[in-house]
């Protein structure tokens, strides 16, 4: 399920409309609409960390992934498309509190440079401590 297929779920569980969520975000409709179908599939950290709240979610719930989910999570060698490599870089809480980067500035090859180089220096890093 990709992260806008969640945001429908959860809105729709929840029972807030598209008006209220796009009045909240201060967007159209039509921007909900294109977050929900996945055609707008880079959201800015910022837009995401308004949607959990107004959603009532954690990231990890909107990303899909639950605390013990994440225990068992085994990271891939390597992104080869940039929706992966976005819902990677939106569900590590750790990037979004550093910043200095704005994924929706990002095109696709620089997602997916940017999230295989974070794998890189994570295997670095894993490899210096075992």
């Amino acid at each position: 399920m990709t992260i806008g297929e969640r945001i429908k779920e959860i809105r729709k569980v929840k029972g807030i409309s598209v008006e209220y969520l796009a009045k909240e975000l201060g967007v159209s409709k039509t921007t909900i609409y294109r977050y929900e179908d996945s055609t707008i599939e880079k959201i800015s950290v910022n837009v995401f960390d308004n949607i959990c709240r107004i959603l009532n979610v954690t990231p990890a719930e909107l990303m899909g992934n639950s605390e013990a989910n994440n225990s068992n999570m085994e990271l891939p060698r390597e992104f080869h498309n940039p929706q992966d490599a976005m819902e990677f870089i939106l569900r590590t809480p750790t990037l979004a509190a550093f910043g200095g980067y704005d994924p929706s500035k990002m095109n696709d090859e620089t997602i997916l440079a940017f999230a295989n180089d974070i794998l890189q220096q994570l295997e670095l890093v894993s490899l210096k401590y075992k």
